[in-house]
Formats: C-alpha cells, sequence, structure tokens
C-alpha cells in the first residue's frame, strides 16, 4: 500500500454533494456545520495530532499543537500556520511540509545539488496517511449519522 492514498474521494462526487449540502436551508446549514465541528473536535483533530506526534519526531509536539479545528459543512482540520514558529525562522507550514513529504531529490543534473536532502532527522513520513486509516471510519460514520438526522429533521418540516 506504498503509495496508495488512505482515501480516495472522487472529486466529481464530493463537489456534488457540496452543491446539495448549499441546497439545505441556512438553520439546517448552521445545525450541520455545529455537528461536524463537533465531530472534528472529537474524532479528527486528536488523530491527527497522534500521528503527527509518532511521526514528526522532534517537531512533532510543537506541530501537533497547531491543528485546529475549522468550521465547515464537513469535519476539517487545519494544521500550521504562517507565523514563526521555530528559533530558525521557519513556520509551523513549512515544518508541516517536510514532516509530510520527507527525503527527496533535488536536481538532476548530476551535480553536488543532485542529492537526496532530508528535511529532519528521526522524522517518519506518512503522518497523514496513519491519521487517516484513524480517523476516517469513525469520522466518516458520525458525519453521516449527523446528516441523516438532520436531513430527515428538516424533511419533517
Amino acid at each position: 500500500m506504498g503509495n496508495q492514498p488512505a482515501v480516495y474521494v472522487d472529486a466529481d462526487s464530493y463537489y456534488a454533494l457540496l452543491r446539495a449540502l448549499k441546497e439545505l436551508p441556512k438553520e439546517a446549514s448552521q445545525e450541520l456545520r455545529v455537528e461536524a465541528k463537533q465531530i472534528a473536535e472529537d474524532i479528527v483533530q486528536p488523530s491527527v495530532q497522534r500521528a503527527i506526534r509518532s511521526h514528526a519526531g522532534p517537531f512533532g509536539n510543537k506541530l501537533a499543537k497547531n491543528v485546529r479545528v475549522t468550521r465547515d459543512r464537513v469535519p476539517k482540520v487545519a494544521i500550521g500556520t504562517r507565523r514563526k514558529a521555530y528559533s530558525g525562522g521557519a513556520s509551523s507550514i513549512q515544518i508541516r511540509y517536510g514532516t509530510v513529504v520527507g527525503p527527496y531529490r533535488t536536481g538532476n543534473g548530476g551535480t553536488r545539488h543532485d542529492r537526496e536532502q532530508t528535511w529532519a532527522r528521526n522524522v517518519t513520513p506518512g503522518w497523514t496517511d496513519a491519521a487517516a486509516r484513524d480517523y476516517t471510519p469513525p469520522a466518516f460514520k458520525a458525519w453521516e449519522n449527523a446528516i441523516e438526522h438532520i436531513v430527515t429533521k428538516w424533511n419533517r418540516g
């Protein structure tokens, strides 16, 4: 399962779902945003924080503190900020990228710049996949239940 994504989302289906959610009455949409935020706080955020702490080496704790829940109709978290977070001047967004990607190759001409670069010692890339495997089933189930409840409630009138 090396380069396979943990979750595959068909973009057309996803956008169709978002368009359908826009058709909800304003109050139902607000209710869905509250439910989605709660799911993100209870399931997604802790899972992402655990994965970061276990994979991001010495950057894990500080980066995990920068996982925040955002308000949307789907459970959603944001990771990192643009503010300087490390003594060398890096922001948590810059560190996040290095902990996701890990080693990479630069250049292609066989020069001294054509070598493998490593973002950080003790970083095991792939925490995004680990987090997604952990939170996807319970988050999707909770979100499905929330949508079912809201749609049933608003269809009744």
